[in-house]
């Protein structure tokens, strides 16, 4: 005889307003973080989102868990764009854009960026993703863009760089980051 399965103890998908709920709390929260940082209150984030303190807390047990799920986003939002860079027909116009993505991004999350980045961990979507940045610096240097002995890591480097670069300029002033890349770009590029 096999034992009959109890439909309590199976879990369930969330349902649908819990899911919403989570996109409304995730969206306040990287607003309420890069106003205030990581160390913002789960008060600041409810009242920022229209709901209770309590609803986030029994969605997201803390800021840990938030910023877990803000970090898998950063994650999966970088991937997309990598692709949609490795997907352009000019390899150039796509990395271009890729690197403004990355400075842009982490422009918009200067102030919980470190928070981020320590929480992101090597899964098969960062890994995709370092493997796109590598195909597109291929492409790239294939098409006479980049140097011939420029490498995916060159890139990789590029954009730790750029991220410190962002930390380091005054809130709301892109013009540093922007002219870092130019002038890397241009330095990666074939002598002529």
């Amino acid at each position: 005889m096999t034992p009959r399965t109890n439909p309590s103890n199976t879990p369930r998908a969330p349902r649908r307003d819990a899911l919403r709920n989570d996109e409304i709390v995730i969206n306040a929260a990287r607003a309420v973080f890069a106003e205030q940082g990581p160390q913002a209150s789960m008060e600041a984030i409810a009242s920022r989102a229209g709901l209770g303190v309590g609803t986030i807390y029994r969605r997201f047990a803390g800021k840990g868990e938030l910023l877990d799920a803000i970090a898998r986003l950063f994650v999966e939002e970088m991937d997309q764009a990598a692709a949609a860079a490795l997907a352009d027909p000019d390899p150039a116009a796509g990395l271009e854009r890729f690197l403004e993505f990355v400075g842009t991004f982490n422009a918009e999350k200067r102030r919980y960026a470190a928070a981020l980045t320590d929480r992101v961990s090597e899964d098969a979507v960062s890994a995709r993703t370092v493997d796109r940045v590598r195909q597109l610096t291929r492409k790239a240097v294939e098409a006479g863009v980049l140097a011939p002995d420029v490498t995916g890591d060159d890139i990789k480097a590029l954009i730790v760089a750029l991220r410190g670069v962002v930390a380091a300029s005054p809130d709301g002033d892109d013009a540093g980051w922007r002219r870092f890349l130019r002038i890397h770009l241009a330095g990666l590029r074939p002598g002529r």
